[in-house]
């Protein structure tokens, strides 16, 4: 009896710990969220899972700043490019069933693609050399009420008439059309629509109720959908939707057709029940799935190389894969385009999930997801700090000169959390001289790029950027000692040397 209720002892004391361990995780996890909200890190969606077990599950900021409706988990969100891991899926689920190889030309089904050495193992890790969205530049800006889908991706090959970028499997470099053939591969083997493809043999098997494609009339159902926001400039205190900035047309109008690369919608609760359909065997067997997660090497041999900026990592068939294996085998997908952010996290060791979503282009966004995986594995986090900039030119613009320097000052003494940028500085100065129309947009545009000069006495472009906006001013005699300034410090400065020459020959700055 004494021996059993010491074994009772036991056990509770384990399960204490257990239950102990668990929260000390959950607790850092809710304080980061805390933090991310307040340093206006996140406008959006943290799911993060242990075992298909949730343990967080928050929303912050807006999905519709226009009629204040919130992000909640059912918000849903624009994938990006983290739908390259379902076109993998379908393609690996076409190649598990005997109905191509990973190791065929693209040409074999598609006769008409130009480029006959290029294989669907190429395509699938971006190892292939083929042009990203450049291909259809011209044919955008000549056609810009056009919207493009994967129809125009061989008559736009065939106009490109250009070679490859390198030899297939020469190199890795990331190209959305590797996906949008993939996708074209998959309506050609299966004998229908990619889209239909995706929701009979992933959305359904997966239950994956709230996910549909952005372009596809018959599934919209955006009650839930979060409008993707940016600041137009740095100086603005409004976010805009992008569908209504010019800038991004080509991308949320013209290119909204194409399938494949990006234009999935989904919840996180909806790519957490993918994660688990993954792990359960419900889309693809684990020897698959192995091979997916397994680097590529390159013709020489060397695993491609394909760090984006958050760790070393490797590219396999669809995921990014990291180098580092401390914590356990980290695979994952990054997603962007213009007002929205994605980010899609794996450890399958360990069995861990961090989703992220962001529907107004936080840029520490995927930094964020991996300081979050850290958190999991009870790692050190790297924070992730914000330009002084966007909020230092808000204050300026909206509350006068004194109280953005103010501002600037109070940013620049909080070094944990913000960083100075001589390009946003510069960005900023010169988007008040040529982009704003208020009345004292010009004498903003000079404190400003005055102020960084002084901040990188070392720079012959705070020098150049500044003697151009002294010179747009009528400052010329000012101008002229900036730009010699800046030739100073960089005597092969040719468009300083071209706009000095014009000073000082009393032709006008244009």
């Amino acid at each position: 009896m004494k021996r059993l209720f010491k074994v009772i002892i036991l056990f509770i004391s384990a399960m204490s710990s257990f239950a102990a361990n668990a929260q000390v995780p959950a607790a850092r996890l809710d304080s980061f969220f805390n933090s991310l909200v307040k340093y206006k890190q996140l406008n959006g969606t943290v799911l993060v899972a242990e075992n298909g077990r949730v343990i967080l599950d928050k929303s912050s900021g807006f999905a519709n700043f226009k009629d204040s409706v919130l992000n909640t988990d059912k918000t849903e969100f624009t994938l990006a490019s983290v739908s390259k891991v379902f076109t993998s899926a379908a393609i690996l689920q076409l190649r598990d069933r005997g109905k191509l190889k990973l190791s065929d030309a693209v040409v074999k089904y598609i006769p008409d693609f130009p480029y006959a050495d290029i294989t669907i193992r190429n395509l699938l890790s971006h190892t292939s050399g083929l042009p990203d969205y450049q291909l259809y530049e011209d044919q955008m800006n000549k056609n810009p009420t056009k919207i493009f889908d994967n129809s125009d991706i061989l008559p736009s090959l065939k106009q490109w008439k250009k070679p490859l970028a390198f030899k297939p499997g020469e190199r890795w470099q990331y190209s959305n059309t590797n996906f949008c053939l993939l996708a074209l591969l998959v309506q050609k083997v299966s004998g229908m629509p990619f889209q239909q493809y995706i929701r009979k043999y992933i959305f359904i098997r997966a239950k994956m109720n709230g996910s549909y494609f952005a372009a596809d009339p018959a599934f919209i159902h955006d009650r839930n959908r979060a409008i993707n926001y940016e600041y137009p400039f740095l100086y603005s205190d409004k976010m805009q939707n992008v569908d209504s900035l010019k800038k991004y047309h080509w991308r949320t109008y013209g290119a909204s057709g194409f399938v494949g690369q990006g234009n999935i919608i989904t919840t996180s609760i909806d790519l957490l029940k993918f994660d688990q359909a993954l792990y359960t065997g419900k889309l693809l067997n684990p020897s698959t799935l192995k091979e997916a997660f397994t680097p590529t090497r390159l013709n020489n041999g060397e695993f491609a190389n394909a760090d984006i900026g958050i760790g070393k990592a490797s590219y396999g068939l669809g995921w990014f894969i990291m180098a580092d294996t401390t914590a356990g085998k980290i695979v994952w997908h990054t997603g962007g385009q213009p007002g929205a952010l994605s980010i899609f996290i794996r450890n399958i060791t360990k069995k861990q999930t961090v989703i992220m979503f962001d529907n107004t282009f936080n840029k520490s966004l995927y930094g964020n997801g991996v300081n979050i995986m850290a958190i999991l594995n009870d790692n050190p986090t790297v924070i992730r700090k914000e330009s002084v900039t966007r909020e230092y030119g808000q204050a300026l613009v909206h509350q006068g000169v004194d109280v953005g320097f103010c501002k600037f000052q109070s940013l620049k003494g909080d070094s944990a959390h913000y960083y100075l940028s001589e390009n946003d500085m510069n960005e900023l100065g010169l988007q008040l001289l040529y982009a704003a129309s208020f009345d004292n947009h010009n004498q903003l545009s000079l404190e400003v790029l005055k102020l960084n000069t002084l901040l990188f006495p070392s720079s012959f472009n705070t020098y150049d950027s500044y003697g151009e906006a002294l010179a747009k001013n009528g400052k010329k005699q000012e101008a002229v000692f900036m730009y010699k300034k800046s030739l100073e410090l960089n005597p092969k400065n040719e468009g300083g040397e071209q706009a000095l020459k014009q000073l000082t020959s009393n032709k006008r700055i244009e």
